[in-house]
């Protein structure tokens, strides 16, 4: 039988002057605002779907072609209750590649998304009509969603369509790649 002896090792560490923070303005729940110039930018405010987890809420934004087919997850909060996400489970299958991704959100506010114009294996897609896809429940089963069109094309074009169940205030800007 062999013994093996234990050091013990106290030490310390000292951070002097370090700090984590951000010149970025952030909102509501979703980290930094996204500041690319090219690519879409999609933001919109939350708010509840009349669940029982509310204010705890999971949420997704992806993208659709013309013909209702999967292009890309862009922001996936749903860390273990992706399941009651039932629109984007059944699009995506779960795919999340380049998403925003992160846990259920422990409140309402604005969130984000981003495309650079590429499906889940970074082929840039073809210039067209599109489908920004939100869905958005605070509940143990389907929440609330809706879908958006735009064009992917050789123009900037901004959008602020009407408000929707569990989406306000929600701006679609497509800046040419």
């Amino acid at each position: 039988m062999f013994k093996i002896p234990m050091m013990i090792v106290i030490g310390t560490i000292l951070v002097i002057g370090a700090s984590c923070s951000s010149t970025s303005p952030t909102t509501g729940n979703s980290g930094i605002v996204p500041t690319n110039t090219t690519g879409l930018i999609v933001s919109a405010v939350t708010s509840t779907a009349g669940g029982g987890f509310a204010p705890r809420n999971v949420v997704a934004i992806w993208v659709e072609n013309s013909s209702g087919t999967f292009v890309k997850s862009l922001t996936v909060y749903a860390s273990t209750r992706k399941y009651d996400l039932t629109k984007w489970s059944t699009a995506s299958t779960g795919n999340t590649t380049d998403a925003t991704t992160g846990a259920t959100q422990s409140s309402f506010g604005t969130i984000y998304g981003t495309w650079n114009g590429t499906d889940t294996k970074g082929a840039v897609v073809a210039d067209g009509t599109y489908k920004v896809c939100m869905e958005l429940s605070d509940k143990d089963d389907t929440g609330n969603f809706s879908s958006f069109t735009f064009t992917k094309g050789t123009a900037t074009s901004t959008q602020t369509p009407a408000n929707t169940s569990s989406f306000s205030s929600v701006t679609i800007k497509w800046m040419p790649l």
